[in-house]
């Protein structure tokens, strides 16, 4: 049976937020019995080729017969427009609203009865009747509008063949900023009122399209292209074709916009628009091959704003935000392999981000750099053009790599991608030799011990060498500096002591991405108690002198989570010492450079947590948030809430402010309050409805990564937990807030924290309740070995 097209009619009542719909479903090939997928949606009536059928209609479909061969179903509906931040929803406040929608992975069922499985691409006939002072936004332009019933009745062009979950509706009154992409309408739009002056977003826009046309020779494939802010969105942004959604602090560039929103602006666009051809135009063909879109698309976002900003340094970037994230995700045993047994699309919510996107776009990146980066785009060129307008599944891509390169890509790649964990090596001399073993990497020691197939990249001092290793054993000849040049492969190393103390004489002879490798392989060793603190710290010490901003970022944060996470005052001395000491190098030396003013803000930022005096200073210096430089406000709320002590200052920043950035940073800081008093008084604004519901889960997150607000945490646990429900988040974000909670929250009493775990037991949070225990061990045992 094959989709071929949906046509659909939508009158939408935009004051009542709700909607009735006709629609026509041509397939072809067509089983005596079909089923479309619905939720929350009645069904009024059914026919098949013109004449009315017997439906059932349940929860989760519409059962329907029909005599097989080709048909054209007619389904007429209606449903009300979402409270959530799922289907075709409202975006906004009562007041002020667009109606917007978000499908990935199975939502397009919410808006409009289908058969919402990606492997059933159509093509959409979309007409949307509406207010007539309301403007209407789809995947494609405007084919005509009609004045009929005194409603504006707006059709769309025809879309190419796509899956469900990348159709886009949008109702509201919007402002637009045009321009032109080689003859193509590109908008910058948002709710009226909301549209910022910067052209920022659609440079980026302009620039990622180019490379991304240049790299894969396929020039972006619809007539127009919109980047839409929305003002409630759950996720980050979405990659609906041609008319791309995101969160309004994503493209609302202006004066409160950080340096590094900067950078993640140009990521996160870049990101979207490689879903243009990894995932809209080739298409997984189940869920299970989710992590090949968000893999692609993160990979190449990093590779293409490298490119199109190369004095940023991306993949720097790249190792702090995806790599540090998936080597920690996947160090658990609660973790679970790239290609993930996908049953049903709601488990996804299981799954966990760092290993969808960062684990995977690391073993992308380390498959380019052991075939080669000429050899990897002519294998990604070829394996668009197969699968344009269709769907593949990962087998795929291995073939069309294997092809080209004439390695044997596939077995490499089914080890990586069906095995959840990671490896790490051990070094030692044997003779002239230096002989390395692999082991699965765990923080806590795992019930299995998996090896693979590595791509090697070995530093001889003046080249590098690659090499497969694939076994559990194997010696080298010859000199030998490293073992993991430029960090491109996806595995960690445990030097043995000689090594280690010859890299830290050589370290101009590595790159800075190999040298935040070194600093983040100790970290994890010593959580896993693989290394002992003092070990830790003497080669920790070795690596103070690097002066490269990764480094920097990546010492900094892990002095200062271990004492966040221990609220040990030895972790405090060390974390005060060298952020001061950096702090000093970067303003007398490197304060004009965009990466290092980034790096200056986070500095700022951590001292701010640790040491009052500085705290002090920061208020002192400044009356108001509103007159610091927006890289170092962060730093300055911090203070503000650890010296003042007074949610209502917070709460009146996060209600009044239009900058959402601003508010962010507001919901962040707050979580250094103290006293019980404060704490009921955020969990109050919460529930009240005052703060989007995008960011409601930010607050307990904030709060439980600091020590004076863990003990409400750990007390308002199940409180907290079913107040995220009512407000209808998304399981992926109560999973994250879940596993936070009980991995940071919990230090404070961790038994107590077990027992509150039971009172939120749901099966959607099986995933964020299991790792957020695992966590706590992982710190529980660090503590127990640092006192």
């Amino acid at each position: 049976m094959r989709v071929v097209n949906y046509n659909i009619k939508l009158d939408i009542d935009f004051s009542g937020k709700k909607y009735s719909g006709i629609e026509k479903i041509k397939i072809t090939d067509a089983e005596k019995k079909i089923t479309l997928d619905l939720n929350k949606i009645d069904i009024h009536k059914i026919k098949v080729n013109g004449s009315d059928v017997k439906f059932e209609a349940g929860e989760d479909g519409v059962t329907f017969p029909t005599d097989g061969g080709d048909i054209v179903a007619e389904v007429q509906f209606s449903s009300d427009n979402d409270r959530g931040l799922k289907g075709f929803y409202v975006a906004g406040t009562e007041k002020e609203y667009i109606l917007s929608t978000q499908f990935e992975e199975s939502d397009a069922r919410r808006a409009f009865p289908c058969i919402d499985n990606p492997n059933y691409k159509a093509t959409f006939d979309i007409t949307m009747a509406i207010d007539k002072d309301l403007q209407a936004i789809s995947n494609m332009p405007v084919k005509f509008e009609t004045l009929e019933n005194s409603k504006k009745v707006v059709q769309f062009e025809q879309t190419p063949v796509m899956a469900t979950y990348l159709v886009y509706l949008g109702v509201g009154h919007f402002d637009e900023m045009e321009d032109k992409y080689r003859g193509k309408r590109l908008a910058l739009t948002a709710m009226k009122g909301h549209l910022t002056e910067s052209r920022y977003p659609i440079d980026c826009a302009k620039k990622s399209l180019e490379y991304l046309e240049n790299y894969t020779g396929i020039d972006y494939m619809l007539p127009k292209l919109n980047l839409i802010s929305v003002p409630e969105f759950a996720a980050g942004a979405m990659e609906n074709w041609g008319a791309i959604t995101f969160r309004e602090i994503l493209l609302n560039i202006d004066k409160s916009t950080t340096s590094r929103s900067y950078k993640r602006t140009a990521e996160v666009i870049t990101h979207e628009l490689v879903h243009m051809w990894f995932g809209d135009l080739v298409t997984m063909k189940w869920w299970n091959d989710l992590w090949l879109n968000e893999s692609f698309a993160t990979f190449f976002a990093f590779k293409t704003v490298d490119s199109t900003n190369p004095d940023w340094k991306f993949f720097g970037d790249f190792l702090l935000d995806q790599t540090d994230g998936a080597y920690t995700m996947d160090a658990l045993k609660n973790s679970h392999p790239i290609n993930a047994d996908v049953t049903d699309p709601r488990s996804i919510s299981q799954l966990s981000y760092e290993i969808r996107y960062g684990k995977g776009s690391n073993v992308l990146r380390m498959i380019e750099a052991y075939v080669g980066k000429d050899v990897f785009m002519k294998a990604m060129r070829n394996y668009l053009k197969e699968f344009s307008y269709s769907n593949a599944s990962g087998s795929d891509l291995w073939n069309a790599i294997e092809k080209e390169s004439g390695k044997g890509i596939s077995t490499i790649m089914e080890q990586w991608i069906s095995q959840k964990g990671y490896p790490y090596l051990e070094t030692a001399k044997d003779g002239d030799s230096l002989k390395i073993s692999q082991k699965q990497f765990y923080f806590l020691e795992g019930d299995k011990n998996s090896s693979w197939k590595i791509p090697l990249f070995i530093n001889r001092f003046s080249s590098e060498e690659k090499l497969l290793m694939e076994g559990n054993e194997m010696k080298l000849d010859g000199d030998i500096l490293s073992l993991n040049f430029n960090h491109n492969g996806f595995y960690r190393v445990l030097y043995d002591d000689s090594m280690f103390e010859n890299i830290s004489r050589n370290l101009s002879q590595i790159t800075a991405e190999e040298k935040w490798g070194l600093a983040n392989d100790l970290y994890a060793f010593l959580l896993s108690g693989k290394i002992n603190i003092t070990t830790y710290v003497r080669r920790l010490e070795k690596l103070y002198g690097i002066n490269e901003n990764i480094v920097i970022d990546e010492i900094s944060k892990e002095l200062f989570n271990l004492y966040t996470i221990t609220d040990n005052n030895y972790f405090r001395d060390l974390a005060n010492f060298y952020i001061k000491d950096k702090m000093e190098y970067v303003e007398a030396n490197r304060k004009d450079d965009f990466n290092f003013k980034i790096t200056l803000s986070g500095l700022y930022t951590k001292l701010a947590y640790i040491n009052n005096d500085f705290c002090k200073s920061l208020l002192k210096k400044y009356s108001s948030y509103e007159n610091v430089d927006p890289d170092f406000r962060l730093g300055y709320l911090v203070a503000e809430a650890k010296i003042n002590q007074d949610f209502s200052y917070f709460a009146d920043i996060i209600t009044n402010t239009k900058n959402d950035e601003d508010k962010t940073k507001a919901i962040t800081a707050s979580g250094a309050l103290e006293g019980n008093k404060n704490h009921r008084a955020i969990m109050e604004f919460v529930k009240s409805g005052k703060a989007k519901k995008q960011d409601m889960d930010s607050f307990f997150v904030a709060m439980a990564s600091n020590a004076p607000s863990r003990q409400f945490i750990i007390d308002n646990l199940k409180d907290i937990v079913d107040m995220l429900y009512k407000f209808e988040l998304s399981p992926l974000r109560i999973n994250r807030c879940v596993q936070s909670m009980i991995g940071n929250a919990g230090v404070k009493e961790p038994e107590k924290m077990r027992k509150n775990t039971d009172s939120i037991k749901r099966d959607e949070l099986f995933g964020g309740i299991n790792k957020g225990l695992e966590f706590l061990e992982v710190y529980e045992n660090l503590i127990k070995n640092t006192k």
